[in-house]
């Protein structure tokens, strides 16, 4: 869903209406109207955390690595792979403490105002991993506890588009109230319920809540993420710093300052873990990066499909392709001649080729035109079997980091090494030509069916 449009800011800051929200603290803000960005960071969180489980990674290791498409066009070398992964992970994580960070500065807690530099410090290896065990019940109950609040947060946004929604129809309805009272009075009943909804899902959701206690559970995951991810990949990533609890590197005597009210009832300090008064650079490789993915993006190699920018081209190509192959309707010259345009110049001279070579009549005398596109099934059901799946997952990926598309879903996302990003331009382009080889030989086939009434 897209957040935040208009009429959501319109109808948030009706109080006239909907009555004031009275905040849970008198010494910390509350979230407010920024309830909506921070639930859009906490779900990119679990869902880092749900993707870095024992049995995610697992599948990732056993499925998604060794799956068809990745092996044949990407890479089979494991440690690469993997590499990859880490790369992406982190830049994720990046980018969901930098939000943690901006919003810790408005915290009354003074660690959470620093949460910038306990950040950085991590990743620098300064780091003590004693308190911050990933499969613990309390990181559990916090996983849970985030969850509900971005559930509850989603509701109060959908309450309160729909509230927008019937205002405007409240003024149209006022209009021409005498000629329609009883269906008047209805609305109005609809509209007060709505605006009880909007209150209670205000009292409930990350809108009433307050920076310190959201931002102390948000960082403690951030903390707990970044040292999964050095745990599991820190084997295949020797850059990472270790995190291995029989041997720390660091000494573990920060100062911790006293507990506000506000966390007295939190055991997790980041003074605990890492350094948070100044800033400490051991590692260049390991600074922070809150541009998205682009490092990891830019770093596909120049044979690649992603470095030629034609990965989301492809991918349609190909999902076309899929859609009328296993369609029983016969693909028409115009949808032929609308696929052939989405290829590049390089491309469709090779097309033009290839279908002069399998038009001439000894392959057709060899094999009999009827033959020759059954052959043609089969080769493509195969192909298509590794290489759609790489096509759908470019177009989730670019989805799924579209903030005008991207919804609150906590669900484990798809990976860039899991699309066409990395693979290898000649490779595809060669699959790619075979699919509409094929394609237009089977299409042939039927249409010289169809005319002799077969």
């Amino acid at each position: 869903m897209a957040w935040r449009p208009a009429g959501v800011n319109k109808a948030s800051n009706n109080t006239h209406v909907l009555g004031n929200v009275k905040s849970s603290s008198s010494s910390s803000p509350t979230f407010q109207i920024l309830a909506f960005e921070t639930a859009k960071c906490m779900v990119r969180l679990v869902a880092l955390y749900k993707s870095l489980s024992d049995d995610e990674f697992l599948q990732f290791q056993k499925s998604i690595m060794r799956s068809p498409g990745v092996a044949t066009l990407n890479s089979d070398d494991e440690t690469y792979l993997l590499g990859l992964a880490c790369k992406e992970m982190l830049e994720n994580l990046d980018q969901a403490a930098a939000v943690v960070s901006r919003l810790g500065k408005k915290c009354t807690d003074g660690e959470l105002n620093k949460l910038d530099i306990a950040y950085h410090n991590m990743k620098q290896g300064i780091i003590d991993v004693r308190h911050l065990d990933f499969n613990s019940k309390h990181v559990g109950k916090i996983i849970e506890q985030m969850q509900k609040y971005a559930s509850y947060t989603s509701m109060l946004y959908a309450s309160l588009v729909d509230l927008e929604e019937m205002q405007i129809s409240e003024k149209k309805m006022k209009k021409w109230k005498r000629n329609a009272s009883r269906n008047i009075d209805y609305f109005n009943e609809e509209i007060s319920l709505r605006r009880k909804q909007v209150v209670h899902f205000r009292k409930i959701s990350l809108w009433n809540q307050t920076y310190d206690k959201i931002v102390g559970l948000m960082a403690e995951i951030v903390c707990v993420i970044f040292v999964r991810i050095c745990t599991i990949f820190g084997p295949f990533v020797p850059s990472l710093p270790c995190t291995t609890r029989n041997r720390h590197p660091i000494r573990r005597n920060y100062s911790s300052s006293p507990k506000s009210p506000e966390v007295r009832g939190s055991s997790f300090r980041i003074s605990a873990i890492t350094n948070t008064e100044k800033f400490i650079t051991k590692n260049k490789n390991l600074e922070g990066n809150t541009g998205g993915n682009q490092i990891l993006m830019h770093s596909a190699p120049e044979n690649s499909v992603g470095a030629a920018g034609l990965a989301l081209r492809y991918a349609n190509v190909i999902i076309m392709a899929e859609t009328y192959f296993y369609s029983t309707t016969t693909m028409s010259k115009s949808a032929r001649e609308y696929m052939f345009e989405m290829l590049p110049i390089n491309l469709k001279q090779t097309l033009r080729g290839k279908l002069k070579s399998y038009w001439c009549k000894d392959a057709e005398a060899r094999e009999g035109r009827q033959g020759l596109a059954e052959r043609w099934k089969v080769a493509l059901e195969e192909i298509l079997g590794w290489l759609a799946p790489m096509a759908h997952d470019t177009l989730q990926w670019q989805q799924e980091r579209n903030l005008e598309q991207r919804s609150l879903d906590a669900k484990p996302t798809v990976l860039l090494l899991q699309t066409l990003h990395f693979s290898d331009l000649e490779k595809t382009e060669a699959a790619i030509v075979e699919i509409l080889v094929g394609l237009s030989c089977i299409c042939r086939n039927e249409n010289q069916m169809n005319k002799a009434g077969i």
